[in-house]
């Protein structure tokens, strides 16, 4: 039966990556692993770009003592070597041409040429300027860095920006923040002309990949039609998630709808950097174990590869099996899903009790379900709410296979990330409240809906007291 159950929760995953909702999302990755402290440190590391030529890993080390002039000084360009048996090599920042005491990055690794692209122009004072430079490989020993004149680049506000080239070095994508921005950093586009040579002044990328928050860390496929990102800006779990949109035309301001890669890549922390190679290799960026940020390795997975990965996520418990989640911060698809699967499982076994011929008695599953309200930008359980939850714990107790989904909504107040992640935490609170007083964390899963299922209207504050809640549905198996 057990064997029965997987294969019809199989196909129903596979009949819901037909339909309209999963097609947005032509992306899949495989959980992500955190490299291990052969290329991880106790400092940040950033850019992983890899160059499947040398098989080596460029990446950048901040705040590290054997970086180039000490803790305090610039960013260090740090690379290693994958051997034949997969394995890397102990990092090295050797690269006296292309590290000094300023931030220094890889940012672009040619397709036909030995040739890096590095940001900062390296003039011979102390501290490079702004800018963006190539390096040649000459006899396995990086040149001094050339610069690349690209008109205004320098005009750019506050001290960060990030760049991208691609391989067939012709097009470089920007963030920064300049006077055409819509808020923080922006991303741009500078081509160069084949016949001259000569870089095109950055152009906006338009409001459509563009927000007031920023928008980080660029990397461009290789047919440069598909544009992965980092931002604060568009709705996602947290600090800064990963984007992706694909270019519509040859304008360069014309995008789709940037789409979150979801909660196998984001977390409710800080992700970016994110580079593909040429296996399908995917390496970025996040802080989400704490601390500074490590570089997370992953891969491309096909639909039918995500299908199964969906479907190892069932497990069994007794006769009828439940979705367990991977961790508390599903994206959109995966949560559809996992809702309808579960759905769809609960009418089947409340069908199978009403059918039952079997003598005993059956738990009686509370019809409405329970709110817990909050207070504005808080995810702290007031006062008034403990008895409600209470009540809700002795009857968890009374009935062992009473379980319950907890789940978040915020009002309208912030953006749509931070309401995200409010309504998580806001349901993660609940939770706790429940597992501390003794209910197994199996019996609860949580879900964070931001400001999209508002109960009311958010134009009064009485409205939006009301939006500002969790909502404790109650089901067995």
């Amino acid at each position: 039966m057990k064997f029965l159950y997987k294969s019809i929760l199989l196909s129903l995953l596979f009949l819901g990556m037909a339909s309209p909702l999963v097609l947005g999302q032509r992306w899949y990755f495989e959980s992500p692993t955190v490299f291990s402290d052969t290329l991880n440190s106790s400092a940040e590391e950033s850019y992983p770009l890899y160059s499947a030529k040398d098989s080596t890993l460029f990446f950048v080390r901040t705040l590290y003592e054997e970086n180039t002039g000490g803790l305090l000084s610039g960013q260090d360009i740090w690379y290693s070597k994958r051997n034949s048996k997969g394995q890397w090599d102990l990092p090295k920042n050797d690269i006296e041409s292309l590290n000094n005491r300023d931030n220094n990055a890889v940012v672009g690794i040619a397709d036909q040429s030995n040739t890096l692209y590095v940001m900062n122009t390296y003039a011979e004072k102390e501290l490079s300027q702004p800018g963006l430079s190539f390096s040649a490989d000459s006899n396995q020993s990086w040149l001094v860095p050339r610069s690349i004149h690209i008109p205004t680049l320098s005009d750019k506000q506050g001290n960060y920006y990030s760049l991208y080239v691609v391989p067939t070095e012709d097009v470089v994508i920007i963030s920064l923040q300049n006077d055409k921005s819509l808020g923080l950093e922006d991303l741009f586009v500078s081509l160069k002309d084949a016949a001259t040579g000569q870089w095109s002044a950055p152009v906006h990328l338009g409001p459509t990949i563009n927000t007031s928050g920023f928008e980080i860390s660029p990397y461009l496929s290789k047919d440069k039609k598909t544009l992965f990102f980092s931002s604060n800006g568009h709705p996602g779990y947290g600090n800064a998630d990963i984007f992706v949109s694909t270019r519509l035309d040859s304008t360069w301001t014309k995008w789709s709808n940037p789409e979150n890669l979801g909660d196998e890549i984001n977390s409710v922390a800080f992700d970016a950097y994110l580079t593909i190679s040429e296996d399908d290799e995917v390496f970025f960026v996040s802080n989400r174990n704490g601390g500074s940020a490590d570089i997370f390795y992953s891969k491309v997975i096909s639909e039918k590869e995500r299908a199964s990965d969906l479907a190892s996520r069932i497990e069994s418990r007794g006769e009828f099996p439940v979705i367990r989640r991977k961790n508390s911060d599903a994206d959109p698809e995966t949560q559809a899903l996992i809702e309808e699967t579960q759905r769809l499982l609960d009418e089947f076994k409340r069908g199978q009790n009403n059918t039952s011929s079997t003598g005993g008695s059956t738990t009686s599953v509370p019809t409405a379900s329970e709110a817990v309200y909050f207070d504005l930008n808080s995810y702290g359980i007031k006062d008034e709410a403990t008895e409600n939850l209470d009540q809700i714990i002795s009857l968890m107790q009374e009935s062992a296979d009473l379980n319950v989904r907890v789940i978040g909504h915020a009002d309208d107040t912030g953006g749509k990330d931070y309401n995200l992640k409010l309504s998580i935490d806001r349901a993660q609170s609940v939770k706790q409240y429940l597992t501390q007083a003794g209910i197994e964390e199996d019996r609860i899963i949580t879900f964070g809906k931001g400001s999209t299922q508002p109960l009311t209207s958010n134009a009064s504050i009485e409205g939006r007291s009301q939006n500002r809640r969790v909502e404790i549905e109650f089901f067995t198996l």
